[in-house]
């Protein structure tokens, strides 16, 4: 009996270890794809303001997954940086809007509120928390 346990060990832990390893491997892809949908939402929705003109402006909420270690605006892009599987990776997204803000510094991870405002003069659309 003590023979037919121990076999089963032998095959049951290392399988188990296995599918842990699998499962955190899927964890980590499903955080940069809520990064990227993120990002893509900050991004489309800037653009949504900007071409609303003088006076638009708007507040979003996005979900930022887990490990979410900075967001920057620079020119037409959209970069929140995050470490995912060990390593820290940009997850960047475009817009044709000229926009400007400030999104930096490590946020915990959850729900932001995003607002956006169309300046003028100046001709760019000001993103920031809030």
């Amino acid at each position: 009996m003590l023979i037919l346990v121990g076999f089963a060990l032998v095959f049951i832990i290392p399988l188990a270890l296995l599918l842990l390893s699998l499962s955190g491997t899927e964890l980590g892809k499903t955080a940069v794809s809520q990064a990227k949908i993120s990002a893509r939402s900050i991004a489309n929705e800037a653009g949504e303001v900007y071409l609303q003109g003088p006076g638009a402006r708007k507040s979003i909420v996005v979900n930022y997954p887990e490990g979410i270690r900075d967001a920057k605006l620079e020119g037409g892009l959209v970069v929140l940086s995050m470490e995912s599987d060990g390593r820290l990776q940009d997850i960047v997204s475009a817009t044709f809007a000229n926009i400007s803000g400030n999104l930096s510094g490590k946020r915990a991870s959850g729900l932001q509120r995003i607002s956006m405002e169309y300046v003028y003069p100046g001709d760019y659309v000001n993103v920031t928390y809030g």
